[in-house]
């Protein structure tokens, strides 16, 4: 089923609602990116851009209005990256890889990105693309955590925990103080409504490295990026997959984030997710990837509109995946998904 939402005129203000727990006129939709055949479904009738340094982020743009979202995502330029090598699309990939900084030496000579020589230019050229009552919500490259473990390995992370913490903690402040730069650049823009601080820190049981280490050299970083998206009047989403959830009263009362992406049913699902926080944090998309891919048009549909009959008296829910939509996610079942939040 092909499912358009360009009848439903944007409204960034409605998703600010969302994120302070407020109820809304009509059911919020939340995506963080989707895929090329979706795209391609729902900008079949367009006319975009021949300059190709524009035409993909306008058509991202479009799809996300025609959808039905009142925002778009923004993605950081690729210069942003911290990483000398490209993760293919769809690409199953090691933890173990790794660039390899395995010293204080590596690390000095590591060819780190400068965020104050990005060109940010593109989201000047955006603007004059971007619907009337859209805004763009910007995320970064791979969090802090994440950027670490591409950086060094995972293995070889656990045990330079033990043999050189004051290697990993200079790892994690060279990291840091480059996504708190990207991000105070990105909050200076208007069309930029909101931004995501998308970083993984679990596997389906625990998280990645000790609630004590991330309190020592994560969550210093965390929370001043986060005070410079709130210093500038913007919400915080935090896009984090595994189990997190015994670290959710730090999330809520430290990290002050104002709304949790990422569900999976098999740690816990959005349902129960929303019983337990929706009081305290916005409930953000939640609909698990692997029951959208393996489960009917219909039965999809069926427990998005149970979601939102769920959550409409309260609030503070949009109404999106658990996660994305990756190129294997049937796409009639996507649109049975935003059919549930657009009637």
């Amino acid at each position: 089923m092909i499912l358009h939402g360009e009848n439903r005129n944007p409204d960034f203000n409605r998703l600010i609602q969302v994120l302070k727990r407020a109820k809304t006129d009509v059911p919020v939709l939340f995506e963080y990116y989707m895929n090329d055949t979706v795209y391609d479904i729902l900008t079949e009738n367009e006319k975009l851009p021949d300059d190709p340094f524009l035409r993909d982020r306008v058509k991202m743009i479009l799809a996300f209005r025609n959808a039905g979202y009142d925002f778009a995502t923004f993605l950081p330029p690729n210069e942003m990256s911290f990483y000398q090598r490209d993760k293919k699309g769809g690409e199953s990939f090691s933890l173990n890889n790794g660039a390899g900084i395995t010293s204080k030496e590596i690390l000095d000579s590591y060819p780190w990105p400068d965020p104050f020589k990005i060109d940010l230019s593109i989201l000047d050229k955006l603007a004059p693309y971007i619907p009337e009552g859209m805004k763009l919500i910007a995320s970064g490259p791979d969090g802090v955590e994440e950027s670490v473990i591409e950086l060094v390995g995972f293995e070889k992370l656990c045990y330079m925990i033990v043999d050189n913490p004051d290697l990993v903690k200079s790892i994690f402040d060279e990291v840091g103080q480059r996504l708190l730069d990207y991000y105070s650049r990105l909050v200076e823009y208007d069309i930029i409504g909101a931004c995501i601080n998308n970083d993984d820190w679990g596997f389906n049981t625990q998280t990645l490295i000790s609630h004590e280490d991330m309190e020592k050299w994560l969550f210093p970083w965390h929370k001043k990026i986060n005070d410079v998206i709130h210093a500038a009047g913007k919400p915080v989403i935090l896009h984090s997959c595994g189990n997190i959830y015994p670290l959710m009263d730090r999330i809520v009362d430290h990290l002050q984030v104002d709304g949790k992406h990422s569900y999976e049913d098999s740690i816990m699902s959005v349902e129960d997710a929303w019983e337990k926080y929706h009081n305290r944090i916005s409930i953000i998309g939640g609909i698990d990837v692997d029951f959208i891919c393996r489960s009917t048009p219909e039965e999809v549909y069926k427990r998005s509109k149970g979601m939102l009959e769920r959550t409409g008296l309260d609030g503070g829910f949009a109404l999106g995946t658990g996660n994305s939509v990756p190129e294997y996610v049937p796409p009639e079942n996507y649109f049975a998904m935003m059919k549930a939040g657009l009637e």
